[in-house]
């Protein structure tokens, strides 16, 4: 099962990024399950003439007067008529957008396109919270502006630090995301909009994150959706919860023994099949 995951993610990064500057305002007509690419769900960027290189590019933007950087792999078979689900990839603290180990581009393929932003200073830390939040509005800005993106079909996956930062995207922009998933997530308090789908992965013997913090995540998103109590067991230690809102499944996977753990060899393709399993 799995192991660490600490080689570097393949397709490395590409220089000659572009510079745009943004405030960070939230994208209009924000994610809502069940668009599937539809008409109305589909951003900006559809039917622009942009191209896609199959690597990670370097992009800039300026948030709150700071120089921020994401990665963006577009698929080389890219589509500008096709809307695509957009997988934001949050990395671990002392990471950044290419560190390896959530490397779910090698199950999505041509499938999807996916942003790995460096967080500051190399993590995503409570203190930064809201320039954070900034950050991801002003990438889902950019990028749908630029790309043609299937807006209901936006996701988080996220591991350790970048696991809180996914569960804290989930909670205050619940209304423009459609899914997250986590491994070795904290939780962090704040006011929530909208509902998502979510999936999580934690280790019982987790020293650096400790398991309450990933149940304390569940366990709002459980109360959102109007789950209940009783599971379904999905195989790989992880369990469907039942009962919750159409559209809106959460999975609890647990292990054992592993520890403080990105768990690259069970983790990213797991999630690619849960994100792409939700209508």
């Amino acid at each position: 099962m799995p192991s660490s995951g600490g080689m570097p993610s393949s397709g490395g990064m590409a220089s000659g990024g572009e510079t745009s500057s943004s405030g960070g305002t939230s994208p209009s007509g924000g994610a809502s399950p069940g668009n599937d690419g539809d008409t109305s769900g589909r951003s900006a960027g559809c039917g622009k003439g942009a191209r896609g290189s199959g690597d990670f590019e370097e992009h800039e933007l300026e948030v709150a007067g700071t120089r921020r950087v994401f990665h963006l792999l577009v698929p080389d078979s890219y589509d500008p008529d096709r809307a695509y689900p957009l997988v934001f990839r949050f990395h671990g603290s002392g990471g950044n957008g290419l560190s390896g180990g959530l490397g779910i581009e090698f199950s999505s393929r041509d499938d999807a396109i996916v942003a790995a932003p460096n967080g500051l200073n190399n993590s995503w830390s409570s203190r930064n919270q809201n320039d954070d939040v900034a950050f991801f509005d002003a990438m889902l800005e950019s990028i749908a502006e630029e790309y043609c993106i299937d807006l209901g079909r936006v996701f988080a996956y996220g591991f350790s630090a970048g696991g809180t930062m996914t569960n804290v995207l989930g909670c205050v922009r619940g209304d423009a995301l459609r899914a997250t998933a986590t491994v070795a997530g904290g939780h962090r308090e704040a006011s929530c909009q909208g509902s998502i789908a979510a999936w999580f992965l934690h280790d019982r013997d987790d020293p650096t994150m400790p398991i309450e913090g990933g149940r304390a995540a569940r366990d709002r998103v459980l109360a959102a959706n109007g789950c209940s109590d009783e599971t379904v067991d999905e195989g790989d230690r992880c369990v469907r919860y039942e009962g919750c809102a159409p559209g809106l499944p959460v999975v609890w996977c647990e292990t054992r023994g592993i520890g403080h753990n990105i768990q690259a060899d069970f983790a990213p393709e797991a999630v690619w099949e849960f994100f792409s399993s939700l209508p």
